[in-house]
């Protein structure tokens, strides 16, 4: 029976994988949300401003277009800021991946480390095997030529 040394080491390396990994998903879905709201910003000034270009022509109170104009620079600074905040949450995600590349590297190592060494346990248990063979073997040939 094999038994790995490092098995807690591997079980830990595991562990934290999947705390990461949690991590950096929850970050995805944050990074989502962000980009969601910036097109969402991005639609609402759109909209206010194709409201914009179908006065043109058409009897409006200036008061209206102000307003309007207005909105779309509130809509301007909005979308500034949340794509600001996109980038940050974007940085903060592409940290989190990389946390997470560093940790199933890790996990990776130990278990090739592990494949290793059972591979090696068995080439030895193979040898010990074939040596009692052959010793057996060897017995009952010298049993044969006594007799």
């Amino acid at each position: 029976m094999f038994n790995f040394k490092l098995q807690t080491v591997l079980d830990v390396r595991k562990t934290l994988e999947d705390k990461v990994l949690q991590e950096f998903s929850r970050q995805q879905k944050e990074l989502q949300r962000e980009n969601e709201q910036l097109q969402s910003i991005q639609r609402q000034k759109m909209a206010l401003i194709d409201e914009l270009r179908n006065v043109q022509g058409k009897t409006v109170n200036v008061s209206e277009i102000i307003m309007n104009a207005e909105y779309i620079k509130q809509c301007l600074k909005s979308e500034a800021l949340q794509k600001e905040q996109v980038r940050k949450t974007a940085r903060v995600a592409g940290i989190k991946k990389d946390a997470l590349l560093d940790a199933i590297k890790k996990r990776k190592s130990m278990e090739i480390l592990k494949t290793r060494q059972c591979n090696q346990h068995q080439s030895d248990l193979n040898l010990l095997e074939r040596t009692a063979i052959d010793e057996m073997a060897l017995v009952r040939h010298n049993r044969k030529k006594e007799k």
